[in-house]
């Protein structure tokens, strides 16, 4: 009896499964599967969906059986039925909970979207941090979606003042992911309206009308509210014009630390020597600026005209520098580290001493090899734990799957 009930389960879970495949074509005329680049697809339709943040126990389902399908296609695993859960996950046989996240993803919306959730468990049981992606495909899938009218669908909610805040928000993210679509002519005027001005910010972060570039440069300016403003920034990242990055770097100067990294990011958004010479100064302090708010904007950069800097802050005064620098090092490796790297490795700060030993075999110098085996007798097991990771990738001359917070 018990292996007939356990049956009927399994077969129940995939005809859900194949449900919300149906109910894709039905409504949105898409042929999705249950590959990884699907998972964005899904993401997307079901805020376009459910407008409202309601987790209907049917739709739970339906989503949980997909998600929990999509993780077995592609990571291995299989459903534990006690629970609902997919367990045997990857090389760690991990354990994961489809439900749970379908639960999340139709109460909390794009906050909790089922790609982010699934890269995360593929990244912990698989130690693969890649999605397989296909930009094509994506861009074909969102011309779809246009043709049938769908951005004009979410201009209207975001130009709808009684309309849910959360609604709004969503469909102006949705929208500027629509970057063929030509509603940003139509947000325009939005931009000088304070009913609608930080939704219209928000779309223009993918629609990025050339007309709305002067007033979103002016949004960016302190006397206005500091959540239209960093929507602002972000929009001149996404735009990559270079007369932006002068008054981006000055930002970078305010006492308001979150204004600060939006700048930064937005300076590594837009890129180029001009960019790279406005970083550098404030690493210098030529320029005043927030240094660790600069470094993650060189390390996104990955130029490689900042490697003696980067080297320079490892010695320095301020712990969260030296951390900040030694990061870098996982995404812009160079042999020119390696002696100040290998002398960290005997930091006080576990942190420190991890986040060096990541960094040495990112560079992938096999003189490093005895100072990191000298790690697996470290006082801290954090350490020893990172360094038994790390030793034999060194060794193969193998990359990390990942980084290091």
């Amino acid at each position: 009896m018990a292996a007939k009930h356990d049956e009927d389960l399994l077969l129940r879970l995939n005809d859900s499964a194949s449900k919300f495949l149906a109910v894709v074509q039905k409504k949105f005329s898409l042929d999705l599967d249950y590959r990884e680049e699907s998972l964005y697809a899904s993401d997307l339709l079901l805020s376009l969906f459910f407008k409202e943040r309601r987790a209907h126990d049917l739709a739970v389902t339906i989503i949980g059986s997909y998600l929990g399908k999509v993780l077995i296609e592609n990571l291995g695993g299989k459903w534990e039925l006690r629970d609902l859960s997919v367990e045997k996950i990857g090389l760690m046989k991990g354990v994961a909970y489809p439900f749970r996240q379908a639960r999340k993803r139709l109460e909390k919306g794009l906050g909790e979207t089922l790609t982010s959730w699934y890269a995360k468990i593929k990244m912990d049981f698989c130690h693969d941090g890649e999605l397989s992606w296909n930009a094509q495909s994506c861009d074909a899938f969102l011309d779809q979606l246009i043709a049938q009218g769908w951005d004009t669908h979410l201009l209207s909610h975001i130009l709808k003042e009684d309309e849910k805040p959360y609604v709004r928000e969503e469909a102006a993210h949705i929208l500027g992911r629509m970057k063929k679509s030509q509603a940003g002519a139509a947000l325009i005027d939005p931009l000088y309206a304070p009913e609608h001005v930080y939704y219209a910010c928000i779309a223009m972060q993918g629609l990025r009308d050339p007309k709305a570039l002067p007033r979103l440069r002016e949004l960016t300016k302190k006397e206005n509210e500091t959540a239209i403003r960093i929507q602002a920034i972000m929009a001149l990242g996404e735009y990559r014009d270079q007369t932006s990055i002068l008054p981006l770097a000055d930002m970078m100067n305010e006492e308001d630390e979150v204004i600060c990294h939006y700048a930064s990011q937005a300076l590594a958004k837009i890129g180029g020597e001009l960019a790279v010479k406005m970083l550098l100064e404030i690493m210098s302090k030529k320029r005043p600026g927030n240094r660790l708010c600069a470094i993650s904007a060189l390390e996104l950069l990955g130029d490689r005209a900042c490697i003696p800097t980067l080297i320079e802050c490892l010695s320095d005064k301020k712990e969260a520098i030296r951390e900040a620098a030694t990061r870098a090092f996982q995404y812009i490796p160079d042999a020119r580290a390696v002696k100040p790297l290998l002398a960290m490795l005997a930091d006080p700060s576990s942190r420190l001493r991890i986040l060096s030993a990541y960094a040495l075999v990112f560079i992938g110098n096999p003189q490093a090899l005895d100072p990191l085996r000298n790690l697996l007798k470290d006082a801290v097991k954090d350490v020893r734990d990172h360094a038994a990771y790390l030793v034999p990738l060194l060794e193969s001359g193998t990359k990390p799957a990942g980084y290091c917070w």
